[in-house]
């Protein structure tokens, strides 16, 4: 069976939501569909640019999306307990530990036990692992900076001021 040659209708955000609407409309329910355009823009941006990112960056050096983030979190904070590693990098404890078995193998990550307390696993970039990231990163940046000139000045300051209120809104008050 091959692959449908014809462009996704959720490539275009406007379709889809359309289509939504369409369709929804048709249920009579009540809804906010401002509210859905804006997290489904969201999720579909955000996957859109992690696919972009997984693609055009990160394959070239055998790396996942949440092996990147984990690099990328020890290469800026440094060496952290696995726990807040993995809320850091928004995976579960499971997920990280599969990710960090790889990355330990490819001598990217070490773990260590706590003397104290030996139930807990810290985890530092090598640097092996900090050569990499600084290595990529600007790669990274660059495709940043692509994705962002797709906006005007204006339009990247509200997105990025909008963006904030939600991410701090959800995440509960600044513990600051």
């Amino acid at each position: 069976m091959s692959a449908d040659p014809r462009p996704s209708r959720l490539d275009d955000p406007i379709q889809a939501e359309r289509d939504i609407i369409a369709r929804l409309d048709d249920e009579g329910i009540d809804l906010d569909y401002e509210a859905l355009s804006i997290v489904s823009n969201i999720y579909r941006a955000a996957s859109a640019i992690r696919r972009h990112m997984e693609q055009e960056v990160l394959a070239p050096e055998k790396l996942s999306w949440t092996a990147f983030v984990t690099l990328w979190v020890l290469w800026i904070w440094g060496e952290m307990e696995a726990r807040h590693l993995a809320g850091e990098a928004n995976v579960t404890k499971g997920t990280l530990t599969g990710v960090l078995d790889t990355l330990e193998r490819r001598d990217l990550v070490q773990r260590r036990r706590h003397e104290e307390d030996r139930r807990l696993v810290s985890v530092a970039i090598t640097p092996e692992g900090e050569e990499l990231i600084a290595r990529i990163y600007p790669a990274f940046n660059a495709q940043e900076s692509q994705i962002a000139a797709l906006m005007t000045g204006r339009q990247r300051r509200s997105a990025t001021e909008g963006l904030r209120r939600v991410v701090r809104g959800l995440n509960g008050p600044d513990p600051s």
